[in-house]
């Protein structure tokens, strides 16, 4: 090898070794962030975590959530941007010893606000046309029309941007500023609420500024994400139908259930009658088809539907499981009972909706994330894992 080469390799080497020394090895790469190892230990220094794999593979997949945020804009949000500055603002003051009687109880404000937001290079075309919408708007506002401004939460008002202070002074309650610019775009503004004291947010304030705030940045890119997935995913009436009928044997019970009506009236003759109306009906419009019950059927009765077991209701223990006891309505003496009895399990995924609901939506959140893993691949590099320093983090 010629000596020129061989000096050259060994000079790359020795970089390698010293950025690895220093924590600057990229550890893994996913979509278009890397993860570098002093970045890496200082996560699972803070984790509870103690096998290496097992956070490494939790901190990957929180990786790939933030990419995925970021391709869907999630990070352009203004609630996201106003939570952005306000963390900016606390890890800059990390360390700083206020003044004396300064941010002894803060005011806390809640906020209206539209908002056309503008990047650094939008083109004077988009400019004026997010001018001419914002001026738009508020000359409905004048004209007395109302605006359907975007709430954010609560927020202290000393981590606002200085143009969104300046515009709140002398500002009446749930009146709107005139169009005005901020770094982030244009913007109208009304508070709606204010409290003075409330307690604030706890972010984290360990490590470098530049950690706590990427930590931040990510942590409410998939919050934001987790709130943009549970919005999103819905299961219809055909899906939850599927979804029982595939796992029917998830939904036994032990005990026997009842499902249908208790009814008060005032005597057997009455409950004939709305027995035999009833009837002309399918249960599920039974409380549809009372609102509209004839007054020669019954002028003075009680209906009351659902799904019962046993211990949900003193009239169904006694007259459908015959246990218990029950004492009859002073205004409804003759009470009873019209529906099933289902002795072996739900018919239906309506007799378990919510149960069956919160099962089917878990999966298809499952889906959703195992998606986002195939997205973004994990790359890790293993000779950098074998450096991640196991000694003094668990």
């Amino acid at each position: 090898m010629p000596r020129r080469l061989l000096g050259v390799l060994i000079l790359l080497l020795v970089s390698v070794a010293i950025g690895r020394a220093q924590g600057d090895a990229v550890l893994f790469s996913v979509g278009t962030d890397t993860v570098r190892l002093h970045e890496f230990e200082y996560h699972w220094r803070r984790s509870k975590e103690k096998q290496l794999d097992v956070f490494l593979q939790t901190y990957g997949h929180f990786k790939q959530k933030v990419q995925y945020a970021k391709e869907l804009g999630l990070d352009t949000l203004m609630e996201y941007r106003l939570h952005r500055e306000q963390i900016r603002q606390l890890v800059n003051q990390k360390g700083k010893r206020p003044r004396k009687g300064v941010f002894k109880q803060q005011e806390w404000i809640k906020l209206m606000h539209v908002s056309c937001l503008l990047n650094q290079h939008a083109s004077k075309k988009q400019i004026r046309a997010s001018e001419a919408y914002m001026d738009s708007v508020y000359a409905a506002i004048q004209r007395g029309g109302k605006v359907e401004g975007e709430e954010l939460p609560w927020i202290q008002t000393r981590h606002l941007l200085n143009e969104w202070q300046k515009q709140l002074q002398g500002l009446d309650k749930n009146e709107y500023t005139k169009p005005f610019y901020s770094p982030m775009g244009i913007h109208m503004i009304a508070w709606t609420d204010r409290r003075m004291g409330m307690q604030e947010e706890g972010y984290p304030i360990q490590g470098s500024k530049g950690l706590q705030m990427k930590e931040a940045e990510e942590g409410l890119l998939v919050s934001a994400l987790d709130t943009y997935v549970e919005q999103r995913l819905n299961c219809t009436d055909q899906e939850l139908d599927a979804y029982f009928k595939a796992h029917r044997n998830d939904y036994g019970w032990g005990i026997p259930h009842f499902r249908g009506a208790v009814i008060h009236c005032q005597d057997k003759k009455e409950a004939k009658r709305i027995k035999k109306y009833l009837r002309k009906y399918p249960e599920k419009h039974w409380r549809e088809a009372w609102k509209r019950m004839p007054d020669d059927v019954a002028k003075n009765a009680r209906l009351e539907t659902g799904f019962f077991s046993i211990g949900k209701n003193a009239y169904v223990d006694k007259l459908v499981f015959n246990c218990g006891v029950f004492e009859p309505l002073a205004d409804y003496p003759h009470t009873w009972v019209l529906g099933k009895r289902l002795k072996k399990g739900p018919t239906g995924f309506k007799d378990v909706r919510e149960k069956v609901f919160r099962d089917c939506k878990k999966v298809k959140k499952e889906a959703e994330m195992d998606a986002i893993t195939r997205k973004y691949e994990l790359e890790i590099d293993e000779e950098v894992l074998k450096t991640v320093n196991r000694e003094g983090i668990k």
